[in-house]
Order: C-alpha cells, then sequence, then structure tokens
C-alpha cells in the first residue's frame, strides 16, 4: 500500500480514538416530546420559558432539567428529568480519552423520563366552599365508573 493512502487510512480512523462512544452514537443533547391534556399549557424548564405544548425541546443530557407545565385554572404540573448512566458510555471500555470526553460533554447520559404526558388537575373556582355552588366539568373521556346523577337540556325560547 502506498505511503499516501496508508497515511490517509490512518487520519480517518484517528477520530474514531479521541471521540467517545455516546458522542458517536447519540451526542450531548437529547430531545423530549412533552404535551399535556388539556392540550395547550406554557413550558419552563429551569425556570425559563420555552414556549407551549405540544412541542419537542431539546436539553443538554448532562445535567438534570426542572420542567413546569402551567395552565390557568389549572394546578401547575412539576416533574424532574433526571440524567442516568446511557448504555452507549460502555462502549469506551478501552479508551480512557472517549470516556473523558462523554463525561465531559454530557452525552454518557440519558434523560428520564424520555417523554412526558400529563394530565392537568383542575383548581377548585373561587369561592368554592359553600354549599350552594354548583360546578360543571367536561371531560372529553369520562371514567366508566362514574355515576350519573343528571343531565343537561337545552331550553326552548318561548
Amino acid at each position: 500500500m502506498p505511503r499516501k493512502t496508508l497515511c490517509l487510512h490512518v487520519l480517518a480512523i484517528i477520530p474514531f480514538f479521541f471521540s467517545g462512544c455516546a458522542t458517536i452514537m447519540h451526542g450531548s443533547r437529547q430531545g423530549v416530546f412533552l404535551t399535556c391534556e388539556p392540550r395547550v399549557a406554557a413550558i419552563y424548564i429551569d425556570g425559563k420559558y420555552i414556549g407551549q405544548t405540544p412541542t419537542r425541546v431539546i436539553l443538554k443530557r448532562g445535567k438534570n432539567h426542572h420542567l413546569k407545565l402551567a395552565l390557568p385554572g389549572y394546578k401547575p404540573f412539576e416533574a424532574e428529568l433526571t440524567r442516568k448512566l446511557d448504555g452507549w458510555a460502555f462502549g469506551n471500555i478501552l479508551g480512557l480519552v472517549g470516556l473523558a470526553l462523554d463525561a465531559y460533554n454530557g452525552s454518557m447520559y440519558r434523560l428520564s423520563p424520555k417523554d412526558m404526558y400529563p394530565e392537568l388537575t383542575p383548581l377548585p373556582a373561587e369561592g368554592a366552599t359553600g354549599s350552594n355552588n354548583l360546578h360543571i366539568l367536561i371531560t372529553l373521556h369520562p371514567d366508566p365508573q362514574w355515576e350519573k346523577v343528571g343531565q343537561l337540556s337545552l331550553l326552548q325560547a318561548e
């Protein structure tokens, strides 16, 4: 093999010896899909407004993230996206440089849970402490075990 071709082959494989397995396979960021019921809520990650659900956010794998979904009239949903050791980190078993790189840029972790689909809890209506109040909650997916206690009907104008 000519010397020039050999040098090119060696140069082509050197990056694989100096980069981490997890970095090569999925990088230092992870996409997390966020949605909720009701469908549209404000998203805050680590205290910063990101946008509204449903959406996919890209987060750094190397640290935990605090998630908050907020919608007026509903109790805010809060959760922690935690970093866990990813299996690709074990691909660096022989390469300490790759392991160090994966640890430095966070690629050796994955965020859990991967996706979030919470159901927001409605807040009680203001002044709902008396017994003379009527509250009507509407749901698109009623529980078959619920007991029917009444039915609304449309009044005809005379």
